[in-house]
């Protein structure tokens, strides 16, 4: 099986929090307004401070289907393969043609079925180790009828079809190439490409562009791997461990939302972190309120009780008041009357004054 590809995820920071005896001291304050969010916590994890939006968008496109079902288009398919010198074929020996969907190798133990496969493994790249062999030098064929062979060459061919009716197919004109490989005594190798050199990042290019997915090669099953797949743990021990979910995470490409998830559910976990201490803040004051509801109900009693004395002193005063306004009016209205008799008084005292005088003369 392809090594797993691990990746680190960033992780957010915890917000610092408040001992309880500091939130309780002033608790009124903190339904008011929370502290700022610090930028670490005690333990410097590091905050990742970007938004729903950016860590979706930074979430790479799910990678190009290896093969389309699409009824018509045209498709790769292998119409031979040709085996110099490789392993137990000596000279050249060519395995094909191939059927367009489904061919079988049969034959005995130890006849060769397996190095058809170890043959396109040896093109497609594959280490010496993978090809059940210690270095490539090993691969060159050698018997008491063939010695000292200096090189072996594996061409794998290729064209393009679209497929018709029942076994028919039509070759797209000027599809067909091949890629080939020679390994040296040396364990030295080099690639070619329909006869010309070429390097084996450009045999990648190539395939890829065809739809041969050689980053997971899951167009290959070795000998040993089914049985490694069904013995699978569920799920991997730790970050750099595999079992079957990373398995299969890696094969429908739901690895790219590893990180991303990651990240989400450790905000999750923070913000129910807050939540909860929250949660207690408010029961802690509701709590101290429920304490207070007693001499909240005592100071309640005495404010009524206080302005029912002062609107009945009030209303007291009102009538003084009132009492005095009108007795002053009467005392105005005496007054005037008073003053208006003794103004006619003055008035026939002075007539009689001049009454008097003019008696006298």
């Amino acid at each position: 099986m392809p090594p797993k590809k691990t990746k680190t995820s960033t992780a957010v920071a915890r917000e610092a929090t408040e001992s309880p005896m500091a939130e309780r001291s002033r608790a009124p304050d903190a339904l008011q307004a929370d502290p700022p969010a610090p930028t670490q916590e005690s333990n410097n994890e590091l905050v990742d401070s970007r938004s729903l939006e950016e860590i979706l968008s930074g979430i790479p496109p799910p990678p190009p289907p290896a093969m389309t079902n699409e009824a018509g288009a045209p498709r790769l398919m292998i119409t031979h393969i040709v085996n110099q010198n490789f392993k137990s074929y000596a000279g050249e020996r060519i395995l094909g043609p191939f059927h367009k969907r489904f061919s079988c190798i049969i034959g005995p133990n130890g006849s060769g079925k397996s190095n058809v496969i170890d043959s396109m493994l040896f093109v497609f790249g594959y280490r010496a180790q993978k090809i059940r062999s210690k270095k490539l030098s090993v691969l060159i064929h050698n018997s008491d009828e063939h010695k000292d062979v200096q090189s072996c060459t594996v061409e794998v061919h290729f064209q393009k079809i679209i497929d018709k009716e029942g076994d028919d197919f039509e070759v797209i004109p000027n599809s067909n190439f091949y890629v080939s490989r020679t390994a040296y005594k040396d364990n030295s190798s080099v690639y070619h490409i329909s006869g010309k050199k070429a390097t084996f990042k450009d045999v990648g290019l190539l395939l890829r562009s065809h739809g041969i997915d050689l980053d997971h090669n899951r167009f290959l099953i070795l000998q040993g791997e089914v049985e490694q797949i069904a013995m699978m743990k569920p799920k991997g021990q730790t970050e750099h461990d595999e079992g079957m979910l990373e398995y299969l995470e890696d094969i429908i490409g739901s690895e790219r939302l590893k990180e991303p998830i990651q990240i989400l559910c450790r905000r999750v976990e923070l913000l129910n972190e807050q939540r909860g201490e929250k949660l207690n803040r408010v029961k802690m004051v509701e709590k101290e309120k429920d304490a207070l509801e007693g001499e909240k109900n005592k100071a309640i009693e005495f404010l009524t009780v206080e302005n029912e004395t002062f609107k009945k002193k009030n209303q007291l005063c009102q009538y003084y008041i009132h009492d005095l306004q009108k007795r002053s009016r009467d005392k105005e209205a005496q007054k005037e009357k008073i003053q208006e008799d003794t103004k006619d008084i003055s008035e026939k005292s002075n007539t009689l004054l001049e009454t008097m005088k003019k008696k006298k003369k």
